[in-house]
């Protein structure tokens, strides 16, 4: 390689990582972000201990880049979120180059380094590179403050170092020793274990590239020896047609050809097997031995020099690490003495590993100090190894474990190792948790090996599941589907097929597929046909998998839909071919990477379906490799013309092929990514979290549920410092000793919540679950029942039941319904703001309430903590629920609920629970105040601790940008829009019923700018009950009985209506298969024009009717009246279980009926009429009573 090149190559890897690093600044949030990123910023922020397994690594820069806001705490979350950026861009810098080094190897083989190979060797980088720049999961992770960038970093540093060392194996210089790269590599796995595991799986290709390089005699038949060998135990793992497959194509050719060529008799070869073997096993070491087996020691160490010795806490510690460092310098002594060069390469790599993961120590040091964010109390080697190991999170089975239809009965329980704490008056550790009985022990024939479906409690999702499998009409599936709808343990084949098509398609390849061939939408999939699939810009392709994908309506079409047009896939196939034709060692390589960092991980994970969210974002590093594949593409391409004489033509395709690449592939992947992951403008999880803490009075308790509800509000309270007063409390936490902990201490300004159960009562392993009888409106004193629950005969029990022997069942103590009164203090609630004045006659003298769970009823100790709250707070504070939890959280309380923005008060009236987002009852003027004077400017500072704080101006775009057209809405933030269209309108719906008109109407106003149609239109497919939300907004502005109102609400009718018209002419254009799939989408669509039609009147159903009557539903209605007759008939078969979808169905073709009877169709009228009376008759037939009940509801409502 000549000089020129060097340089060249150089400058142009950190240029392309400045133009990286450049775009993913330009486009990161410039706030916290959903999910787990305002947790990873805040406890970076102020080094605070995170969730299990630790981000020590990730923390210490945050913390660094932190410092960058200048003090500008508003600023911290984007310099954290720059770090990411950066991350990212050198990945894509060492991405480059990597590409670069593996192509030089190919060169060398070829020749020389000549014009035309230099060019074409620095395009494929190039393209390489830069597709990777702009895939969907590597930027969507670029651009916000997660662990997944950093992460990705590591993974192509360490790769980049192991290609280093292999070039400079075989050019050593003096003094210059190329097993640095290899220590360097064990301090950066180290390091990188504070950041996420997902950088050990590096291991095996590191591994494979040191063997290659120190055997002379493996050769690429080896390799193909190896994938054989491989593969014929791989396709065991897949379907009977699969795995025959793999033997047929992969497995036979392979080990013939090893045989034919005499691989199957060197050991060179075989070592490449037991070098792929070996690496596993360094793999589980790290993983199993290293990152617990240390702390585990330093715990047991600790531990007995405590309790045995007398000596201080921490001595034990202390001890284990003087004498692991004296293993150590032993080691480095005997290897310097005897000169055995590679035990000291391995004893350094063993102490730079260490020295890594030495952060985790930070974890230690910061829990000792109490911080607000401490979970699980990681403060010395005991409790360390709990975190680390993530006990609280509980586990998959792997290798050999329980499926699904496991029988409760047949389990036993064995006792787990005990859980010890420090006991300050002993000096002593002392068991908190003894995890008695504790591990269960499945019946053998419950049990399989590798069980892929291991979940009970989603059992229905992997028996559906499997059931869209096994679709056909043969006798085989019928059998299959039969076996599932009893509930009986999967057979082998079951098992495997899930793992194929959920696992392994849904949860790898379609990921994959999104990244190199395009995406349908940002919806999360579910195994559906219309959200969250791969599509392809190819219509006659995508028509097939999920139908047509062309000149999408708006209502159907997201930002989230971008096409590839396969370009990326093919360039990389042809890459992957060509490369291991040329260089297969090499290639193979790059494919254990592939493989490991993408199918390995799907079946490490053991994912069951379906998951909280996308999880695209574990797979990244697969599709890094990938993309190297792809930069070979560029120079398959060039191998065409590498063989001509003429320089200058060579030198000319070579640019020409890099161009055409570059064209095809990163510039569409920009061109059609750019929209869904430019976040510049995206502040609404900031807003959101302002809004959730505003919406409670000074000093609140807020209970929350999940991350989305929680992490943001911890993001603006530990970094920008806003309403500090306010004790977020977290129900998925309460149920843990440890949160129990910190929510007994104070925080910043909120004082510690009113818990009256002590450690022994409330620690790990006591009351962890409490079982109650059936309410039946006893309605027994609260704090009776807690102080009753706290009593010691109850103290270490894990699970208390309070059952009457007299029904049969078993019981620990006097049985307790789950029937609850708190006694109100009416002085007090009036006194100090709970309840206003004006509302004094509505004062309850008690709440009384009952869970609807059952016979019995099971509360987790999370609900047992929130009753002593209950008991003990004496209306002193305020006691908020966040309206997003859902019932799970309100433990029965709805009804004495007030809503005060986007959080229920608890307060003494009794009011309506209708369900839904229609729960309590609503202040009408501190509601009016926190939507239209507060929640519209998240840049807004804290009224609470600022009461004179001058106004500025307001930022231009409401709730952090939700109707900002700059502002891509994501899934997360659609979701939430029911809620707040929902609030805005219940409050205007209080303000009619107050006779307050005309401020009724500003606040509708108001609703409709946040909520935008320009941004979020009024008709979605992928939010369908949004359109239903609307339709109630707009029958408000008719409520109000003004000209403007009903103008506005006809406003929203005729758009609604314009939106209909468009996806109905889109429906009738498209084939039938289209149509089929979107056949969910139409009757959705047909339910809205019937509710229309319900809630207009017959003058604004007049003026609505020429626009009805451009509807087209030739084929539409055929396709909805035939499925909705089917699902029918499933569903009156099974009338028991199954009335409420009688019910919906029912209404669905009533809705049908309506517009088809409006506008004039009475063909459709006619078929949709016929399909009602022939499942009346049938009901009837069933229950004349139920039959009648039928009749009324449809034809009478």
């Amino acid at each position: 390689m000549t000089k020129h090149f060097k340089l060249i190559n150089n400058v142009l890897g950190w240029l392309i990582g400045i133009f990286a690093s450049a775009i993913y600044i330009m486009t990161a949030e410039p706030t916290a972000s959903w999910w787990d990123c305002g947790e990873y910023i805040a406890t970076a922020y102020k080094l605070l201990v995170g969730h299990p397994p630790g981000a020590p690594t990730f923390q210490l820069f945050g913390r660094i880049f932190s410092m960058f806001a200048g003090g500008d705490v508003t600023k911290v979350a984007f310099c954290i979120n720059a770090m990411s950026a950066i991350c990212s861009g050198l990945t894509i810098m060492f991405l480059y180059w990597t590409i670069v080094m593996l192509e030089r190897k190919l060169v060398a083989k070829m020749g020389e380094m000549t014009s035309g190979r230099m060019i074409a060797v620095i395009g494929s980088a190039l393209v390489g590179a830069l597709t990777y720049t702009f895939t969907d999961t590597f930027w969507f992770s670029a651009v916000e403050g997660e662990v997944y960038a950093m992460s990705s970093f590591f993974t192509a540093l360490v790769f980049w170092c192991i290609l280093k060392w292999d070039a400079e194996y075989d050019n050593q210089k003096a003094n210059v020793n190329p097993h640095r790269w290899l220590v360097l590599i064990a301090y950066l796995v180290g390091l990188s274990i504070g950041v996420h595991l997902l950088n050990l799986l590096t291991l095996p290709a590191v591994v494979l590239v040191v063997y290659f390089k120190l055997s002379k005699n493996a050769t690429v038949m080896g390799v193909v020896q190896t994938i054989g060998i491989i593969s014929f135990f791989a396709a065991f793992f897949f379907s009977t047609v699969t795995m025959f497959l793999i033997w047929i194509f992969i497995t036979a050719p392979a080990l013939y050809q090893s045989f034919k060529k005499g691989t199957i008799r060197s050991k060179a070869e075989w070592g490449i097997l037991w070098s792929l073997m070996g690496s596993f096993v360094l793999l589980g070491a790290i993983l199993y031995l290293i990152i617990p087996g240390i702390v585990s020691m330093a715990g047991k160490f600790e531990i007995f020099f405590i309790n045995s010795i007398g000596l201080p806490f921490n001595s034990g510690t202390i001890i284990f690490f003087l004498l692991l460092l004296g293993l150590i310098a032993y080691g480095l002594y005997y290897g310097y003495t005897k000169e055995r060069k590679t035990l000291l390469a391995g004893v350094y790599s063993f102490v730079f590993l260490l020295i890594g993961y030495s952060t985790f120590f930070v974890l230690v040091i910061r829990s000792n100090a109490d911080p607000t964010i401490d979970e699980n109390n990681p403060e010395d080697a005991v409790a360390l190894l709990a975190y680390l190991n993530r006990e609280q999170y509980g586990s998959n089975p792997l290798i050999h474990g329980q499926t699904y239809a496991y029988n409760p009965q047949k389990i036993s329980y064995s006792d787990g190792d005990p859980f010890y704490v420090r006991d300050e008056k002993t000096k002593k550790y002392r068991i908190s948790d003894k995890r008695e009985g504790r591990v269960p022990n499945y019946a053998s024939e419950d049990c399989m090996l590798f069980p892929r479906m291991w979940d009970k409690g989603h059992q229905r999702e992997y028996v559906n599941w499997l059931k869209s499998e096994y679709n056909s009409d043969s006798r085989s599936d019928k059998e299959a589907r039969k076996h599932l709808e009893k509930g009986r343990k999967p057979t082998w084949q079951q098992n495997v097929t899930f793992l194929q098509t959920y696992q392994f398609g849904h949860m790898y390849f379609r990921y994959f597929m999104w990244n190199f061939a395009g995406r349908q939408n940002d919806i999360q999939g579910r195994g559906g046909k219309l959200d969250g699939n791969f599509i392809t810009g190819i219509n006659f392709i995508d028509e097939i998998m999920v139908g047509s994908h062309k000149d999408l309506p708006k209502a159907i079409e997201r930002p989230g839909t971008n096409k590839y047009y396969l370009f990326p896939l093919i360039l990389g196939l042809l890459g992957l071919v060509f490369y291991s034709f040329k260089d297969g060692k090499n290639s193979f390589i790059v494919l254990m990477l592939f493989l490991m960092t993408g199918l390995a991980i799907a079946f490490y994970l053991n994912m069951y379906a379906f998951q909280p969210r996308e999880r695209d974002y574990a797979f990244a590093a697969s599709f890094y490799a990938f993309s190297i594949w792809v930069g070979f593409g560029v120079f398959a391409l060039y191998s065409f013309i590498d063989k001509l004489k003429n320089e200058k033509i060579k030198v000319a395709g070579a640019v020409a092929f890099t161009l055409l690449a570059i064209g095809l592939v990163p510039t569409v992947l920009a061109n059609e990514n750019w929209d869904d992951h430019d976040r510049s403008n995206r502040y609404t999880a900031l807003a959101i979290a302002k809004n959730y803490l505003d919406s409670c009075a000074p000093n609140a308790i807020l209970f929350t549920l999940g991350d989305n509800d929680t992490f943001p509000l911890w993001y603006a309270q530990e970094v920008e410092g806003y309403r500090t007063d306010v004790r977020v409390c977290n129900l998925s936490l309460l149920s843990t000793g440890w949160y129990v902990d910190q929510m007994k201490r104070k925080a910043y300004n909120s004082e510690p919540l009113p818990i009256s159960m002590t450690w022994e009562q409330y620690k790990d392993g006591t009351r962890d679950l409490v079982v109650f009888e059936g309410a039946g409106q006893q309605y027994v004193n609260i704090k009776e029942i807690v102080d009753y629950i706290k009593s010691p005969e109850f103290d270490n029990k894990n699970q208390i039941l309070y059952l009457s022997r007299d029904k049969g069942y078993r019981t620990d103590g006097m049985a307790i319904p789950a029937s609850f009164s708190l006694p109100v203090d009416k002085a007090k609630v009036l006194a100090n703001g709970t309840v206003a004045l004006k509302d004094s006659a509505l004062v309850v003298d008690q709440l009384r309430w009952e869970l609807k769970s059952g016979e019995i009823n099971q509360v987790l100790k999370a609900y047992l903590v929130m009753m002593d709250i209950l008991a003990h707070n004496n209306w002193e504070r305020p006691i908020y629920y966040a309206s997003t939890t859902g019932p799970e959280a309100y433990f029965g309380l709805e009804e004495y609920f007030q809503l005060e923005g986007l959080a229920y008060r608890l307060v003494p009236i009794k009011s309506q629970n209708r369900g839904g987002y229609d729960i309590g009852r609503v202040d009408s003027k501190i509601l009016y105040d926190k939507l239209i004077n507060l929640f519209e400017d998240h840049t807004r500072l804290d009224r609470v601790k600022n009461p004179d704080a001058p106004k500025k101006e307001a930022y231009p775009y409401a709730w952090g940008g939700l109707n900002d057209p700059r502002v891509y809405n994501c899934e997360d933030n659609i979701r939430l829009t029911p809620l707040i269209r929902s609030t805005y309108q219940r409050l205007a719906e209080t303000l009619i019923a107050e006779n307050q008109i005309e401020r009724a109407e500003y606040v509708l106003d108001r609703g409709n700018v946040v909520l935008s149609s320009k941004t979020l239109p009024y008709v979605t497919t992928y939010k369908s009950d949004y359109a239903l939300w609307c339709l109630n907004y707009m029958q408000s502005y008719f409520k109000l009985n003004t000209a403007t109102g009903e103008k506005k609400g006809m406003a929203m009718g005729n758009e609604i209506v314009n939106s209909l018209v468009e996806n109905f002419n889109w429906y009738e254009n498209q084939s039938d298969r289209t149509i089929k799939i979107q056949t969910d989408n139409i009757i959705s669509d047909f339910y809205t024009i019937g509710q229309m039609l319900n809630q207009l009147n017959g003058a604004q159903i007049a003026q609505l009717q020429k626009p009805l009557k451009q509807i087209r539903m030739d084929k539409t209605a055929n396709v909805a009246i035939e499925t909705l007759n089917d699902r029918l008939n499933a569903q009156i078969a099974n009338m028991e279980t199954q009335q409420q979808s009688v019910v919906r169905s029912f209404q669905e073709l009533k809705n049908l009926l309506d517009f088809a009877q409006i506008s004039g169709n009475d063909a459709v009228a006619k078929k949709t009429i016929a399909i009602i009376e022939h499942h009346l008759q049938t009901i009837d037939g069933m229950s004349p009573q139920l039959g009648t009940a039928f009749r009324d509801f449809v034809f009478k409502q």
